[in-house]
């Protein structure tokens, strides 16, 4: 049975080897310690910037904020943050300092640029501009100076850029105004010699409408009268198939006269056809007796065939009442149709005429109704763009009131300062107590290892 191990044993064996433990303790808790203490300090400031939505700051609509806005959305946040580290805004922002602060060293853009860090904060607009550097590059206090500066650049910089367009769009605006207003006086000067020359319209409308009316009523006629024509047709083409197929006269009586000698050929012929079948029987079909009485049957039926064409046949016909009632419809629906057709001919020749005189009716017209109404849909037009380019010129004017430098410069450029960058003593480089923790911890559990190694070697 196995030997039960209690935590005493364990205990036992660590004082056993206190030594070794505290040993490799020493030996891993202690350069660590001692380098955490060389390891060059870093520090950091942070500046945080928001980026103000066109419709927070004045409603615009989407063409002016495709026109002067910023925006802000995730691409425009994060071309922003790009143009933190551009070079350009590093120039500017590294002679600025230079002639601000001319008794201290600021290094030069591309070391700068590798030090600082900017990133978009999740679901806002707010953007978080941080600044690096070691104590002997200046610390805390060169960092706050720089994230500073930065975003004071970057906030002229987008200053600059927003009022060259609002000034581009005032200029458009200006002009797209006075051209707006030269076609708009054009248009009233038109409507009010048209309606000086020609008069008002509600004549003309009033003849179209009446024109219009009888053009409906003739085509409705005639489009009836088609319709019966087409009808009439149908029935006639049917009545004149009927009557084909209807005889004209119909056999009322007949009476046959034939020959006493029909009557004893026939009987002959039927005894010799008997005789014939028999001798077939009896003989065959090739000997002389067949053949004499087949002799016979050919002469008999040549006697008939010439007795047939003295044949006496009287017929007694009368007229078909069938025939006459179908013969009485047609006339009857050939005259329906000449009336149709002559109603026809007179609703196409009335509906020409009416069409004539609609055709010259608006062509002789020098200004129509519809070019009045064009007229005064033009004027309406360049009324609300008019209007529109009001509105617009107004949008601009809140837009610049607003972007405009604010007393303690916090709002610029469509970028509100959140937090200015300060100092910060407590360095972010190296993390002391975390590298001291973790060397102790490590160097008690090689320690603690290197202890129970021992106990199990000996």
């Amino acid at each position: 049975m196995a030997e039960e191990i209690h935590v005493r044993d364990y205990l036992a064996v660590i004082r056993k080897h206190d030594f070794i433990v505290i040993a490799c303790f020493l030996l891993v808790f202690g350069p660590a310690f001692i380098v955490s203490l060389y390891i060059p300090r870093e520090y950091e400031a942070t500046a945080i910037v928001e980026v103000k939505s066109d419709s927070e700051k004045s409603g615009l609509s989407s063409l002016m904020q495709s026109f002067i806005s910023r925006g802000a959305d995730q691409v425009s946040l994060e071309t922003i943050c790009k143009r933190f580290v551009s070079r350009a805004i590093l120039s500017e922002t590294m002679q600025n300092l230079k002639k601000r602060y001319s008794n201290l060293d600021f290094g030069s853009s591309e070391a700068l640029e590798h030090k600082i860090r900017t990133k978009v904060v999740p679901d806002t607009r707010m953007i978080e501009v941080t600044v690096r550097m070691r104590r002997d590059e200046g610390g805390s206090q060169k960092a706050t100076i720089i994230a500073n500066e930065l975003v004071s650049v970057m906030q002229n910089h987008l200053s600059q850029k927003t009022n060259a367009e609002l000034e581009k769009r005032y200029r458009f605006l200006d002009e797209k105004m006075k051209s707006v207003e030269s076609q708009i006086g054009n248009s009233d000067r038109d409507i009010q010699n048209f309606l000086r020359d020609s008069g008002d319209d509600m004549v003309w409308s009033a003849k179209a409408e009446y024109l219009l009316a009888r053009l409906s009523k003739l085509i409705e006629l005639k489009e009836q009268a088609e319709t019966l024509l087409s009808a009439e047709k149908q029935k006639l083409s049917d009545l004149k198939t009927k009557l084909k197929a209807e005889p004209e006269w119909i056999e009322y009586s007949r009476t046959l006269s034939l020959d006493s000698l029909w009557d004893k050929s026939r009987i002959d012929l039927a005894e010799l056809e008997k005789e014939l079948a028999a001798a077939k029987a009896e003989f065959g079909e090739k000997s002389s007796k067949v053949k004499t009485i087949e002799a016979q049957i050919n002469k008999v039926r040549e006697d008939m065939t010439n007795m047939a064409k003295d044949i006496m046949s009287v017929r007694t016909e009368s007229r078909n009442p069938t025939y006459k009632t179908i013969l009485d419809q047609i006339i009857e629906s050939e005259l329906n149709s000449i009336a149709y057709r002559a109603q026809l001919d007179t609703a196409e020749r009335m509906l020409n005429t009416l069409s004539s005189e609609r055709d010259r009716m608006f062509t002789e017209m020098p200004q129509s109704k519809f070019q009045l109404d064009k007229m005064r849909r033009q004027i309406d037009y360049e009324l609300d763009i008019y209007k529109l380019l009001l509105e617009k010129k107004l949008e601009a004017d809140i837009w610049a009131n607003e972007s405009a430098d604010s007393e303690f410069g916090i709002m610029k450029g469509g970028l509100e300062v959140v937090d200015m960058a300060h100092p910060n003593n407590i360095p972010i480089k190296p993390r002391t107590k975390f590298i001291v923790f973790i060397a102790g911890l490590v160097g008690l559990v090689i320690g603690l290892a290197m202890a129970f190694m021992a106990e199990y070697i000996e």
